[in-house]
């Protein structure tokens, strides 16, 4: 094995997957507890200098949707790290351990999800129970109708444990960010199929995960969860490949890996369609940075510091939401027009209480679950 690719510290990406989920955080915290852009322009007037300043610093926050391209790529290198080295060192010979597989992908899931289920699930209690419109889908601002519909059925909270949330049935209690989950689970159950391809050739694997991932746009799919998923897991290949050049299984250079992303990203910018996999490219590009950075024993001191936010980011990325929802939704009822703050005190608020509440569930649903070896 190459032992000098073995010893590379990568800490430094639980940090990039620590600000990340600190991105969506914020983005939502914006989003639900301040009056929105529409507000502000209705008044620009009554906001200070340094309120106005924070408005479009905050408008950076948008782009949650792309910040999860992010976690898919990084899931994907994660994932197949180990099983690339396999190949690396055993060739033909390396065994797919799928049981095992599957139990530590359970295990890492599930007890965070059940938290945020049961989580979501009280808070929506709360909620109903004292007339937020927020849960009637009810409230004066439509993309909050839309986007905020908190079913608590049986048969919702099955299909989220089921992983198929926003296919067959919605995400539980209006709890927006799981609809990323059942996107990490199905390329788990998929990856195997084409880890045994990929063993034999990387180029037949990549050829037709970009087959299925083409294909995604035509319609007629006997199962609509497969066309959803091969739309997305091209982004989570990329992982895979960028684990298969770390592992040395793929003879290139951090450089022309790089350039290869940035080349990628540039040309699926030109198609609303493909914008998907071009956040993937682009932050494949930033990872193979990173590593090449690394590979040249270059400090990513700041980066690798975050790693306790890191580690408690899936657990912060799948409970936040229902804590911003009652916030919201006590923040538009103590209103005399049942309007949410023109101001940004509240955001800076959701964000303090959103942290601390993630950590100390994250030592209790999801630190005891992981491997000694993951938590080392």
């Amino acid at each position: 094995m190459n032992t000098q690719k073995t010893a590379v510290n990568l800490n430094f990406l639980d940090g990039l997957r620590g600000l990340a989920a600190l991105y969506v955080v914020v983005g939502h915290a914006r989003w639900l507890l301040w009056e929105g852009y529409t507000g502000f322009q209705a008044h620009p007037g009554t906001y200070s200098l340094l309120q106005r300043m924070l408005v479009y610093f905050f408008s950076l926050f948008r782009y949650g949707h792309e910040a999860v391209l992010f976690f898919f790529v990084l899931s994907g290198f994660v994932i197949h790290l180990r099983y690339a080295r396999h190949i690396f060192n055993d060739g033909p010979s390396a065994r797919f351990d799928w049981k095992g597989f599957v139990w530590r992908r359970a295990r890492r899931l599930y007890p965070p999800l059940l938290a945020a289920l049961g989580l979501s699930w009280i808070l929506h209690l709360c909620g109903v129970s004292m007339g937020y419109p927020i849960y009637h889908s009810a409230t004066p601002y439509s993309l909050i109708n839309l986007n905020v519909v908190s079913d608590v059925s049986g048969h919702t909270f099955f299909g989220n444990l089921a992983f198929l949330m926003n296919t067959y049935v919605p995400v539980f209690g209006g709890n927006g960010p799981l609809w990323s989950l059942k996107f990490e689970w199905w390329f788990y159950m998929i990856y195997p199929m084409f880890w045994w391809l990929s063993r034999r050739s990387i180029l037949l694997a990549t050829g037709l995960m970009s087959v299925l991932f083409a294909a995604s746009f035509l319609p007629g799919w006997p199962v609509i969860l497969l066309q959803a998923v091969f739309s997305q897991m091209l982004a989570w290949w990329l992982g895979v490949l960028l684990a298969d050049v770390f592992a040395g299984r793929l003879k290139i250079a951090w450089l022309p890996v790089t350039a290869i992303c940035l080349v990628g990203f540039l040309a699926t910018s030109i198609s609303n369609k493909m914008h998907d996999l071009g956040m993937a490219f682009l932050f494949s590009g930033v990872i193979s940075v990173g590593l090449y950075l690394k590979a040249r024993q270059v400090s990513l001191f700041i980066l690798e510091r975050l790693k306790p936010l890191g580690d408690m980011s899936y657990t912060l990325y799948v409970t936040h939401f229902p804590l911003l929802m009652l916030a919201s939704g006590w923040q538009m009822s103590h209103s005399t027009q049942g309007l949410l703050p023109a101001h940004l005190g509240w955001v800076f608020a959701g964000i303090a209480a959103a942290l601390p509440f993630a950590y100390a569930l994250h030592l209790v649903v999801e630190r005891p679950f992981l491997s000694r070896r993951s938590r080392a």
